[in-house]
């Protein structure tokens, strides 16, 4: 099967971790990522539920798109 490749920039604790826990569940990163897009795909939108984004949100993701690394964690969010 023909694939592409999808990147992401993303601080290397947030992978560091990520990878661990995936392994926990016999995952790799670009396996859980391709699970994550077919559910997107299946499901017609996120697979999650999101909570609306406030002001220090919406300052992370302008400060992503922009390439700009931020110190907000999740519980910022």
């Amino acid at each position: 099967m023909l694939t592409v490749d999808v990147r992401s920039r993303v601080e290397p604790e947030l992978k560091r971790d990520a990878t661990t826990i995936l392994k926990g569940a016999g995952l790799d990163v670009s396996t859980a990522i391709r699970l994550f897009l077919l559910s997107v795909v299946e499901s017609g939108g996120l697979p999650i539920q999101i909570p609306r984004p406030n002001a220090k949100t919406l300052a992370a993701i302008k400060a992503a798109r922009a390439g700009r690394v931020t110190d907000i964690t999740l519980e910022d969010l």
